[in-house]
């Protein structure tokens, strides 16, 4: 088949089912959605209220939080692989009625993040060590990254058992549950931020140390909520004594579709470390309205996330069938549910961007330091929400490999080279930083983009299906 005719067959202006399965398909999208937005809203709200807080105690205590942060992300490496490789061979298995498979997998990606939480605990008190790839850093806001970076990799198995049980139960279906656990766990995170930072209702006043705490705490609340769940997920507990044992074969599976997947994070997430260190050139407070920035753009991609999130389980089972016109059909959904709610978001950001700011700080040089990132944020939500739709349909057909590599090229050859070029060689600070940050954004949406209209994802989603066919028990009628 010709590239231009399968441009035609994936291009996102036109869908190829009818208009039955069509609404059908919207449907189960919209409910599948929905509870992963708001899953996704509090998710991220465990790092803002840590933010919100901290930025209400001292710019330096915020700032140190968000250096902190940027390792914490390299770190997930494993954590991600392991969620997103159980994520799609869940939904695939589910698809076809593999509950062997699903529960196998599940267990292999939990033994997985257990080995590899072990491991960033035993380096937890290396923590001021890694702190030191950053330069030009205030001693002030080092002890506080230091403080509440070693205390998160102490707890990091709640975040690890978080993510991949809630990918689990993602992938078959069940997208309210980890909603649920996540609301449950924020709203103990926020009592106990409020409490421990500043010192309230009989706690010690613990500042940056309790925020960490409280978010550790937090999380291994919701991951008690998330086990029960599992137990009764009819596709996660099928034979749990045999499914929870070490297999190779499940192992090799979740890596081959998790590996590129956590790859892409680690690339990314050691090209942010640069791209820190590019901005703390400009100063420490550039940086702490960088670090709004961020927030305010991790907020206004919240309905994105769960959208993919959404195309990822009901695609993967589509996959799993082998029905790839239903999967083509539920990306272009997905992207038009996410253009309509991103852009309509973006607008407002971009008009009021002070509203945003001032949930992190009142000081009012870092207000309008602040407003140039999140009018830019407001600007390119078309790009975020085009980005969600593609990273949903390319993971569930297993095509994680060529996320990875456009995201390095996106990260490496693109910011990082403009934000130089723009920041530090012309001059522009925090805006020309992040005008290496949007054209990277644009880059990697569209690469994406043009990879799926190529039908080039076909071979790989064959692949992935086949996986979940080949496991005795299955009952493929």
């Amino acid at each position: 088949m010709s590239f231009s005719v399968k441009i035609l067959k994936y291009s996102l202006l036109k869908y190829s089912v009818s208009k039955t399965e069509l609404k059908k398909i919207s449907r189960n999208l919209l409910k599948l959605a929905l509870p992963s937005m708001v899953e996704n809203s509090l998710q991220m709200l465990f790092g803002m209220v840590d933010t919100a807080f901290l930025g209400h105690l001292s710019w330096q205590a915020m700032s140190g939080a968000g250096l902190a942060n940027q390792l914490i992300f390299v770190f997930q490496v494993v954590i991600v692989a392991a969620s997103v490789g159980v994520n799609v061979i869940v939904s695939n298995a589910t698809g076809v009625n593999n509950r062997r498979k699903a529960s196998r997998s599940l267990w292999n990606g939990v033994l997985l993040c257990l080995l590899w939480s072990a491991v960033l605990a035993i380096l937890a008190p290396f923590s001021r060590n890694f702190l030191k790839i950053f330069g030009h850093v205030d001693e002030t806001v080092l002890q506080h990254a230091v403080t509440y970076l070693k205390t998160i990799l102490l707890g990091m198995s709640s975040m690890s058992l978080m993510a991949v049980l809630g990918a689990a139960l993602r992938g078959s279906g069940d997208t309210k549950t980890p909603m649920f656990a996540t609301g449950l766990a924020n709203l103990l995170n926020i009592f106990l931020d409020y409490a421990m930072i500043f010192g309230k209702f009989g706690f010690p006043r613990m500042e940056v140390f309790g925020a960490a705490f409280a978010t550790v705490v937090s999380r291994f609340v919701g991951v008690l909520v998330l086990f029960v769940a599992v137990s009764k997920n009819p596709y996660l507990s099928e034979r749990i004594r045999k499914a929870i044992k070490p297999s190779l074969e499940d192992l090799r599976d979740i890596i081959y579709v998790g590996l590129p997947a956590a790859g892409e994070n680690f690339m990314f997430s050691c090209g942010l470390l640069v791209f820190a260190s590019i901005l703390l050139v400009s100063g420490p407070m550039a940086y702490a309205g960088h670090r709004i920035g961020i927030n305010i753009e991790s907020l206004s991609f919240m309905p994105g996330w769960g959208i993919s999130v959404a195309v990822t389980t009901l695609a993967g089972q589509y996959n799993g069938r082998r029905e790839l016109e239903k999967v083509s059909t539920v990306a272009r959904q997905g992207f038009l549910l996410a253009a309509l709610i991103q852009v309509s978001a973006g607008a407002f950001i971009f008009l009021f961007p002070e509203i945003m700011i001032r949930l992190f700080t009142n000081q009012v040089e870092i207000v309008e330091i602040a407003k140039i990132p999140v009018r830019l944020v407001g600007l390119f939500q078309i790009f975020l929400a085009l980005e969600s739709s593609m990273n949903g349909v390319l993971r569930a057909t297993g095509n994680t490999t060529f996320s990875m590599i456009v995201s390095a090229i996106a990260m490496w050859a693109v910011r990082l080279p403009l934000a130089y070029l723009f920041s530090v060689k012309l001059k522009l600070g925090l805006l020309g930083a992040w005008m290496g940050m949007m054209s990277d954004m644009s880059f990697r949406s569209v690469m994406k983009l043009l990879f799926y209209m190529s039908g080039a994802w076909e071979r790989t989603a064959q692949k992935v299906s086949s996986s979940v066919r080949r496991v005795e028990g299955s009952d493929l009628s």
